[in-house]
């Protein structure tokens, strides 16, 4: 099995937030799928009390973009914590035929790229 094209984000390696996270935030990714053929796509957070994507799945067509919307909940914030908050951006090729996500793809078999994006904060 070949790997699935790249797909890339904006931000790519690190998500900015505002300390001392005393109210909801929200911030966007932006998804684009670089190859030619449907990819399905997720979004896991390391923290999954904390924060919430809207959307959090789904099909990403051939040179295809979409917005997540990314909203960071209030947590007790400590400027001298070790960060250990990640967003990991998950994708696989749809199988030949496929136009529908399905998030069965990701147990099936097919070849799973990850891509870790690491939540900061400003203090």
């Amino acid at each position: 099995m070949a790997l699935p094209a790249d797909i890339a984000t904006d931000p790519g390696s690190e998500l900015w937030l505002n300390g001392p996270c005393l109210t909801d935030q929200t911030t966007a990714m932006k998804l684009t799928n670089s190859g030619d053929k449907l990819i399905a796509w997720r979004v896991n957070p390391s923290v999954e009390t904390r924060y919430v994507m809207n959307p959090q799945e789904g099909a990403l067509p051939a040179r295809g973009t979409i917005m997540v919307g990314i909203v960071c909940h209030p947590f007790p914030f400590r400027p001298d914590a070790p960060n250990i908050d990640t967003l990991t951006v998950e994708w696989c090729e749809a199988p030949e035929g496929q136009t529908v996500y399905d998030a069965e793809w990701f147990v099936k078999g097919l070849v799973i790229r990850r891509k870790p994006i690491s939540v900061n904060f400003n203090p």
